[in-house]
């Protein structure tokens, strides 16, 4: 990630660290973490909620059948426009993740593969995780999945243990399915099948 890249997400955590959740973007090593595993079929669409610079981007235009399937959901517009210059082949859109499903069915994609969240959800206030987790609810079909992460040291925050029991309510039992150490802090990636 190039450095103004990294000051793009210093400034806008510094404007609005409940927002943004974070003072860096996750490490390569997190980002191969919540991709790996996930065989995607052309035509199989994969969303991002909350691409930020484009930590996981990368990651999951290398998993795309073709660059087409993803859609990436940003709410600031400094990133949008860096996601641009990043990765123009893929298609972002300056809204909230809670506003997916709308623009999904407006592109005639009523049901993803996959969704991978960057988004901050030990620091998002409850109105917000319940606004994501309805816009997962109508997204995900039987075989879809979810790939989210939470840093070690805020797994047991209770927003991050509200929004596992939320989740567990909705769409069913996560699973831990990685441990990323050299991330700094490091993660767990937690996953929902449906």
């Amino acid at each position: 990630m190039a450095p103004h890249e990294t000051i793009a997400f210093l400034r806008a955590f510094l404007k609005n660290p409940g927002r943004t959740g974070a003072i860096a973007p996750s490490s390569a090593v997190l980002a191969r973490a919540m991709v790996r595993g996930l065989h995607l079929a052309p035509g199989e669409t994969v969303v991002e909620f909350g691409p930020g610079t484009g930590a996981f981007t990368g990651a999951i235009r290398d998993a795309l059948a073709a660059p087409g399937d993803y859609v990436g959901f940003e709410v600031n517009p400094e990133f949008v426009h860096v996601l641009g210059r990043r990765f123009p082949e893929l298609k972002v859109i300056d809204d909230s993740a809670a506003q997916a499903p709308a623009h999904l069915a407006a592109m005639g994609r009523d049901s993803v593969r996959a969704v991978i969240c960057g988004l901050p959800f030990a620091s998002l206030p409850p109105g917000v995780q319940d606004d994501v987790i309805d816009a997962l609810d109508r997204l995900m079909r039987p075989g879809s999945e979810f790939r989210t992460f939470q840093y070690v040291h805020a797994y047991w925050l209770p927003p991050a243990v509200r929004f596992r029991r939320r989740m567990l309510q909705r769409v069913g039992p996560c699973v831990r399915i990685a441990t990323v150490w050299p991330n700094l802090p490091p993660a767990f990636v937690l996953q929902w099948k449906r």
